[in-house]
């Protein structure tokens, strides 16, 4: 099917037996979105408006889409349902239904104390593990990442944010698919589609911007035990505590590379936050093929660039309609 083309979309919601994942009864549903956002802790959610009331269960919701006597059916969504909502208008009743992300197993679960990460090891491995322990079907290229420092649990910590300590440690990406399954895979390099007036893909509307207003003049980094702080004073950059005549600081916990110290870290990482982020918000049709994380090109009077995907809301409704938020590389 060409994605590029216009296509009629309907919906089919199924309820998924979570000992195999597999498909067992279609759940009436009447509209809904499915939001997905890399900066979010469980990564991507689902609301949605039922018929009846179906408690807690495991969902996937398919997109079904026609193009010229062509079908495809794409799973876009597989989560948890919680406690709904009771709509009554007149005579008629419908549920709202929030639905948690395949991940939220791992954040329900805490590690045990004194449980660390050690130095050296395959950090995909150690997230592999974590999702198994918690029922989580997984996906993953192995080698790829040691770490280079260990990574000890915290107090409160979860399977989830140790998982995701780990792969930012290691620059991977933890990636829900629609079926429910997990894997973890290299930020990729590679431009996955390009959005442009060809066919109407993307809409007129564009919001184009730049974000420098929140950009820090003040990092403090901590690795293990130890504290860096780096100020941005330079009278020559417009960022600066003296340009800007306010400071604005910004912290982070981080697994040092080999052979950099944590003074010119600090120095190093204020410059990468100081580059103001170019910021794409547009609405076009679902690709399957584009998820959050993703490269793509957009060319748009003004607009011809590679962005990375941050965050995506699919409408549950007419053509898929995807709200799409990208950031320049």
């Amino acid at each position: 099917m060409n994605w590029k083309k216009g296509y009629s979309a309907s919906f089919l919601a199924m309820q998924v037996n979570p000992k195999t994942w597999q498909d067992l009864e279609e759940i009436k549903i009447l509209d809904g979105s499915i939001s997905r956002d890399d900066s979010s802790d469980l990564l991507e959610s689902a609301s949605v408006t039922m018929t009846e009331a179906v408690g807690e269960i495991w969902l996937r919701i398919y997109l079904v889409a026609k193009q010229n006597g062509e079908a495809a059916r794409v799973p876009l969504f597989t989560g948890l349902t919680s406690e709904p909502t009771r709509n009554i208008r007149g005579n008629h009743e419908s549920y709202d239904v929030e639905c948690y992300s395949v991940l939220k197993p791992c954040a329900d679960r805490m590690l045990p104390l004194g449980w660390y990460a050690a130095y050296g090891s395959d950090g995909t491995e150690i997230i592999a593990d974590l999702f198994k322990q918690c029922g989580i079907k997984v996906n993953q290229e192995f080698g790829g990442g040691y770490l280079a420092a260990n990574i000890v649990a915290e107090a409160g910590e979860t399977y989830l944010t140790m998982a995701k300590k780990v792969a930012k440690a290691i620059n991977w990406q933890i990636r829900p698919n629609g079926l429910g399954e997990v894997s973890i895979v290299p930020y990729s390099n590679v431009v996955k589609a390009r959005f442009d007036g060809e066919n109407d893909v993307v809409e007129p509307a564009v919001e184009d911007s730049q974000d420098w207003f929140s950009c820090p003049n003040v990092l403090r980094v901590t690795s293990e035990n130890k504290t860096a702080i780096f100020k941005d004073e330079d009278i020559k950059s417009p960022l600066s505590i003296p340009n800007r005549g306010r400071e604005i600081w910004k912290e982070e916990n981080v697994t040092l590379p080999v052979g950099v110290s944590l003074g010119d870290y600090a120095m190093l990482r204020l410059k990468e936050l100081q580059a103001p982020l170019r910021v794409l918000k547009y609405s076009r049709r679902y690709d399957p093929d584009v998820n959050i994380g993703d490269l793509v090109s957009i060319g748009y009077p003004g607009i011809d660039g590679t962005f990375r995907v941050g965050s995506q809301n699919v409408q549950i409704g007419h053509s898929c309609r995807t709200e799409e938020t990208a950031y320049g590389t």
